[in-house]
């Protein structure tokens, strides 16, 4: 015959039983909604301090043989006017470059100023004439400044192209998709963070949820940079600059990798020294 205490048990254990598993599922949840959001914030981050940041574009821009590239356009505009490719120095080169980049991340047309260009034309002009007994001050007045402006005209309307008009509307879309990501994923990290902390298994659940963040996110760095390799190999004329900004890319995002891994290991440590700790209180 089965006694009150037997039956007692029998009910607190199912009682239990629904109880212990809902957390479970509950917990699962938490930690799987925590590696997609330490994926995607890891991911925005890096976009936006390599691909979206203007300073890594001009550096990757200018130590590339992309610079050669942009600087035949300029030069294109120039020798119609029977300006010498060699009055362009790398100083003034990399400006005009540096100028066009920010004004294609700020959105803008590319206007560039070849005024510093001009001038050195005219200097070369004057140093010439002045063998003679000439000047170019001689010349009828505002021409200096009338051809300078068709220069900037020329090469300018040339430099706009329809790709750099695609180029510049997707930075915009980038900028406000990786934007809204990035709060997104902070805003959701922050209540996963307050409710860890409410349920008291914020340590225990975020060491997994950087481990395999960690894990998901150098994953996915890789296979952008192998997709970009494999992109860039069907370009030979700008496939160097390709595979250096995506070598590039990877390295900053194993940084942030490692950045996780370390978050990750103190978290271990903590748990561990927590679970030693408890039994003694």
């Amino acid at each position: 015959m089965t006694t009150r205490s037997e039956l007692r048990a029998q009910r607190q254990e199912k009682v239990e039983k629904p109880i212990e598993e809902t957390p479970k599922k509950h917990h699962f949840l938490y930690c799987l909604w925590g590696i997609v959001c330490v994926t995607l914030l890891g991911l925005a981050l890096l976009v936006n301090s390599t691909l979206l940041n203007v300073n890594f574009v001009k550096e990757e821009v200018t130590s590339s043989s992309l610079e050669s590239v942009m600087l035949s356009q300029v030069n294109s505009g120039l020798t119609q006017y029977g300006i010498s490719t060699s009055v362009l120095k790398k100083s003034d080169t990399d400006k005009l470059i540096n100028q066009a980049i920010e004004q294609i991340y700020a959105g803008e047309k590319i206007n560039l100023d070849l005024s510093s260009v001009v001038n050195s034309v005219n200097s070369s002009v004057n140093s010439q004439l002045a063998q003679y007994g000439l000047s170019t001050s001689m010349l009828p007045a505002g021409s200096s400044s009338a051809i300078a402006g068709n220069i900037n005209s020329m090469v300018n309307i040339q430099l706009n192209t329809p790709e750099v008009a695609q180029l510049i509307n997707g930075i915009k879309i980038a900028k406000t998709v990786v934007n809204i990501i990035l709060v997104i994923s902070i805003i959701s990290l922050v209540i996963l963070i307050l409710k860890g902390l409410w349920q008291h298994h914020l340590i225990g659940s975020f060491r997994w949820i950087c481990l395999w963040g960690t894990v998901l996110y150098t994953g996915i760095v890789m296979t952008i940079h192998a997709i970009a390799l494999q992109m860039g190999a069907g370009q030979p004329d700008i496939s160097p600059f390709i595979s250096q900004v995506a070598n590039d890319f990877q390295q900053t995002g194993f940084h942030g990798s490692m950045m996780l891994i370390v978050i990750s290991i103190v978290l271990f440590i903590l748990q561990f020294a927590k679970r030693k700790w408890q039994p003694r209180q």
